[in-house]
């Protein structure tokens, strides 16, 4: 899998994901010159689906049991706006209609919150399939 991270002074975003290298890079030259600079290209040893962990403007791409030992790692604490971190599920291809910018809004995704733990301590795994985090 081939990614292109992207890195500014105000926040991280994930410009592209690929499953074929030369898409990846046709991709990346195709970003204007003014972004470039922010972008870097990856490979990760993942195939589709895969999930994105998304913590304090980095990025850890898991596969199904990792993405669960993260949730189960988490130390919850009395705090009802606390974001631990959010997981975006990847399925397939992705890249924003302008190139290098950050539209990963788009992307299956949830907010890791108390709440969510609440429900998923409950439900476990079918809470996720639920949420669309794990296939049916």
């Amino acid at each position: 899998m081939y990614i292109i991270e992207a890195q500014n002074d105000k926040r991280a975003w994930i410009s592209g994901i690929f499953d074929n290298e030369c898409m990846a890079r046709t991709y990346l030259e195709s970003i204007p010159s003014e972004l470039k600079e922010n972008q870097k290209l990856i490979q990760v040893q993942l195939s589709y689906p895969f999930h994105i962990v998304e913590r304090d403007r980095h990025f850890k791409y898991v596969g199904k049991d990792e993405m669960i030992r993260e949730l189960d790692q988490i130390d919850l604490v009395n705090d009802s706006d606390k974001v631990y971190f959010n997981i975006y599920t990847i399925t397939s291809d992705y890249q924003p209609n302008l190139p290098g910018t950050d539209y990963m809004g788009i992307l299956n995704h949830d907010h890791i919150t108390n709440d969510f733990m609440t429900w998923y301590s409950n439900e476990g795994e079918e809470f996720l399939k639920k949420r669309r985090i794990l296939p049916e």
